[in-house]
């Protein structure tokens, strides 16, 4: 089927008015805030994490950060089917243990370990812990869909 001329010559012209905005765009200034001193640029999460090996060279364990929209549920065990000892909140900083295989989270099965109790802010109240489910409180794990690591995390031993 042929197009008229004039469709042709009107998607011609729109492609290059795009092109044009985009080079343009393409040419702006690198660091367009480095002379106003009144702003602040955007820190990037890598460079973050530069920082932190900088700072703590013997690092035991890794760093991350919430990075879902609500709380972040803290469970007792890599699944959804645990008990639920804790949240965390969005951009909050965590230490990580290690990660482990577990329930598919999103597409992503990988859980992390949080590195003692101090992790999970709030308590969960109301749940009624038996004595069984006291014992099995003892691990806080999180999905690792919801964190991004900020170094590198290793697999749990067991």
């Amino acid at each position: 089927m042929l197009k008229p001329t004039r469709t042709i010559l009107a998607l011609a012209a729109g492609s290059l008015v795009l092109g044009l905005v985009g080079a343009g765009a393409a040419v702006a200034d690198a660091d367009p805030l480095a002379d106003n001193p009144g702003q602040e640029n955007i820190v990037d999460d890598q460079e973050q994490a530069d920082d932190l090996a900088d700072d703590y060279p013997d690092r035991k364990h890794a760093r991350g950060i919430v990075i879902s929209r609500g709380p972040l549920t803290v469970r007792s065990k890599p699944t959804t089917h645990s008990h639920k000892v804790g949240r965390v909140h969005p951009h909050q900083k965590l230490t990580i243990e290690c990660k482990k295989r577990g329930e598919r989270v999103d597409g992503n099965n990988l859980w992390y370990l949080l590195d003692g109790k101090r992790e999970a802010q709030e308590d969960m109240n109301g749940e009624g812990p038996g004595a069984a489910a006291t014992m099995d409180r003892k691990d806080h794990w999180v999905a690792a869909r919801y964190v991004k690591n900020l170094g590198e995390v290793r697999y749990c031993r067991s």
